[in-house]
């Protein structure tokens, strides 16, 4: 299997778009899409990255956030999503697809990233531990800032 993985560039507005729609596939998450400018938009910001994994189209994918710290010079990256094309799965994509972000990682001098996963997500859980992530035992809350 031919698969090459790389990060997005400024102009792969497509290409977002087409790992938007992936998003949307594996998590089961009925997401209108945003518009193509959207997508150029986040493109732009230095504080967000966009890894693929490709065989001619895309199988997968994550999204992370570059934190700047306050306790350090070195950022922290969150790994906000990852998902692989159901007929990927199991075959090491997204165990890959974490490598390339964590020798990101290690060209911009941050130490570590790190991914939630919600407990009831058996997939994720096993998929985390697997891959050498460590778990923290921590409550997540959320604020709704709209009616």
């Amino acid at each position: 299997m031919n698969i090459r993985y790389r990060q997005l560039r400024q102009e792969d507005e497509a290409l977002l778009q087409d790992l938007f729609h992936l998003y949307v596939e594996v998590f089961e998450a009925p997401y209108t899409p945003p518009g193509i400018v959207h997508f150029s938009n986040l493109l732009q910001q230095e504080n967000i990255l966009f890894f693929i994994a490709t065989n001619g189209t895309i199988i997968g994918g994550l999204t992370a956030h570059v934190l700047p710290s306050v306790y350090s010079e070195a950022s922290e990256v969150y790994l906000y999503d990852l998902a692989v094309k159901k007929d990927f799965q199991r075959q090491g994509i997204g165990k890959q697809l974490l490598n390339v972000l964590g020798h990101w990682c290690k060209e911009h001098s941050v130490k570590e990233f790190f991914v939630q996963a919600d407990n009831a997500d058996a997939h994720a859980m096993a998929f985390y531990r697997a891959t050498g992530g460590h778990p923290e035992s921590v409550t997540h809350f959320s604020y709704a800032t709209e009616n």
